[in-house]
């Protein structure tokens, strides 16, 4: 028994394999696939996962995606395919792990321009009013064809070394689509009754089973909630889980549907918004209902919380996804006691947003990476990276994310490392989120990047403005500069640039603003921002002034669809797009709308209009030691996930 975990790392036995311990690690859409890295999954199995799932493979070679840049399809049989799938089955089982892959068919959201302009397929035919696109109603032929497909694509993972496979029945895909009753009208026996809208889904496992064997494990993917009305409830689920545990080995519980953006919040729950855990008591009840074991996803990001979820008897297994990209090794660190020392998963949503398919398809043109690690899916690269000639005497100016990150890779890698910061704490702009207790998890993060500056013997010098002077006296070899960035404000009439209200006051001093409060801003941390002062006080009312069409950010998939529902139910937040500030008293603003001026009374004007770059720092620094490496904001204030990479790639150049 585990003397840390003894639930979390009890081994499972199912059919007639022995799984270590109850962490799976969950497909991440095409994550990692797009490298093409065999190493991003045998990481996640050396790091000690009992399986390591590969992404939603395509199985349909005529009416799915099969956009060769989109995951693993084993809609395409070939030799090259079964031999590239087989070197990565072959690394994760040498590090004892079992691999898995996730078979999926879109149904009626296959997209024509993916493939060769064959219309999508359904339960039932319709015009879709997103882009005109035809879907076709699947007769018997096609229903047969379907799940033949299922069937064959997993017959060709077995033969590529897959010991299982995962069937995904949720999230609004085909299985889905004959699941829900808000689609599924078909009067015949594929439709009306739950027993008859899961025929699909039980004759899609069955013909696996006929095909790959009783000991090929089958696990099933299910939307405990679609969280939509008319579709798929949690008493529905438990219903189908009842229909459907004979045949498969496994439950999965997710919630959600891809193609309502108001459910995406749950399906992949993100800091600040939705606490991690929110499907446990969906995969509670389910559990109840089934003799087989039931995991669950859901944003679980510390050893802890799933050893709870176990001891409680909620779950059999935990599912996770994102805490796995952010640590590949968060099992063994668990397993050996180490929960500190395990890199935390700020569960910020940019390694779903850079490979979201709105506004770009799949990942094109795109990069897969994480926040909190910057190494993720770029093991190849690092590996031809040469190792240190001599320990250097490095210097890093800046102590938040980019800086820290900097300074404890130089460390690592054997160099003298001292941080110069000029604040009296560290963490840069994650400091702020001491301010909102929902971003709790942005805390951890920056709580452990500090324990891993002390770890590895980093010098802190703190309340220490960085000078030229300075670091030519500390006789540096290289300097990583990462000063960050300054609040922007806007030239607009009538404002004391020195005096005005930024959004650093509404997260540090709320109690300063008064019950009414203008934002001159609508992006991400505008947004954050008012969501903040409303929590801090129940009749405060906020405004939002954004000049351009739309709030938040769309590019960031998952923040705009995670925001901007709370904000439209928000009682205490409203907003004007369109709307530009062009004049602003400490009380008032005025703004311009289609060409007519209007003047708004309040209590408070507060700017959230973006960060500039503090090249001018950069400049003054940049001649303190002849190799100099400017990193993050100071060169473009962007995101966390920009600033740890440019960090840590800045700390491996030093030699």
């Amino acid at each position: 028994m585990n003397p840390y975990y003894p639930h979390l790392f009890e081994p499972i036995t199912i059919r007639n394999i022995t799984f270590r311990n109850r962490i799976f690690s969950t497909p991440n859409c095409c994550f990692g696939e797009n490298s093409g890295n065999v190493a991003f999954f045998e990481n996640k199995a050396k790091g000690g996962a009992a399986v390591v799932t590969l992404s939603e493979s395509a199985v349909s070679p005529k009416y799915d995606v099969q956009d060769p840049g989109f995951g693993m399809s084993l809609a395409r049989r070939g030799d090259s395919n079964k031999a590239r799938m087989g070197d990565i089955t072959l690394a994760i089982k040498a590090f004892g792990a079992v691999p898995s892959i996730e078979l999926n068919h879109h149904g009626m959201y296959a997209r024509p321009d993916k493939n060769g302009g064959i219309n999508p397929i359904g339960p039932v035919g319709f015009i879709r009013e997103r882009d005109g696109v035809e879907v076709l109603p699947m007769d018997e032929a096609m229903i047969e064809e379907a799940i033949e497909d299922y069937a064959v694509s997993a017959a060709f993972a077995k033969r590529c070394g897959f010991d299982m496979v995962m069937v995904h029945l949720g999230h609004g895909w085909l299985p889905a689509q004959f699941l829900s009753p808000r689609i599924n009208t078909r009067t015949d026996r594929w439709g009306g009754s739950l027993e008859n809208r899961a025929r699909f889904s039980v004759e899609i496992c069955k013909r696996i089973k006929e095909r790959c064997g009783d000991n090929f494990i089958i696990e099933a993917r299910i939307s405990g909630d679609e969280l939509i009305e008319n579709g798929m409830h949690v008493k529905d689920a438990c219903e189908f889980a009842e229909i459907i545990q004979d045949y498969v080995d496994i439950i999965n519980v997710s919630c959600g549907i891809h193609d309502d953006r108001s459910t995406v919040g749950q399906m992949f729950p993100m800091s600040g918004f939705v606490e991690a855990g929110c499907h446990v008591e969906m995969a509670a009840e389910i559990k109840k209902h089934v003799h087989i074991p039931v995991s669950l996803i859901s944003g679980i990001n510390t050893p802890e919380l799933a050893e709870r979820i176990l001891a409680e008897g909620k779950a059999d297994i935990i599912g996770m996804g994102r805490a796995l990209i952010c640590d590949p090794e968060f099992p063994n660190k668990a397993r050996h006691g180490h929960p500190e020392d395990i890199v935390h998963c700020m569960r910020c949503n940019y390694c779903i947003a850079d490979l979201a398919f709105d506004p770009l398809p799949w990942g094109q043109n795109k990069q897969f990476g994480c926040a909190a690690n910057p190494k993720i899916a770029r093991d190849l690269m690092i590996a031809r990276m040469a190792e240190p000639k001599a320990s250097r005497n490095v210097v890093v100016v800046g102590g938040g994310p980019a800086g820290l990150i900097a300074a404890i890779t130089a460390a690592e890698r054997g160099h003298k490392v001292t941080l110069l910061e000029k604040s009296d704490a560290l963490g840069g702009n994650l400091k702020i989120m001491e301010c909102e207790p929902k971003k709790h998890d942005m805390v951890l993060y920056r709580d452990y990047l500090v324990r891993q500056l002390k770890k590895n013997g980093v010098e802190v010098r703190l309340n220490t403005p960085a000078t030229k002077e300075l670091i030519q006296s500390m006789k540096a070899d290289a300097v990583i500069c990462a000063v960050g960035s300054n609040i922007m404000i806007p030239p607009v009439k009538g404002i004391d640039r020195d005096k005005v209200l930024t959004f650093m006051d509404a997260f540090y001093r709320p109690d300063s603003l008064g019950k009414d409060v203008i934002i001159v801003g609508g992006g991400i941390v505008a947004c954050e921002a008012a969501l903040c002062l409303a929590d801090h006080d129940p009749e405060r009312k906020i405004h939002l002034i954004e000049m351009r069409d739309v709030l938040c950010d769309p590019n960031y998939v998952h923040h705009y669809n995670t925001m901007i529902p709370v904000l439209d139910k928000h009682p205490q937040i409203d907003y004007r797009l369109n709307t530009r500030c062009v004049a602003a008293t400490d009380t008032s603003v005025t703004v311009v709308k289609d060409g007519v001026e209007e003047t708004l009374n309040t209590q408070s004007v507060v700017f959230a209009t973006g960060l500039t770059p503090n090249k001018k720092l950069v400049e003054e620094l940049r001649d303190s030691a002849l190799d100099f490496y400017p990193v993050g904001d100071c060169v473009n204030a962007t995101r966390i996930k920009d600033a740890t990479r440019a960090g840590y790639f800045a700390a491996m150049n030093i030699l």
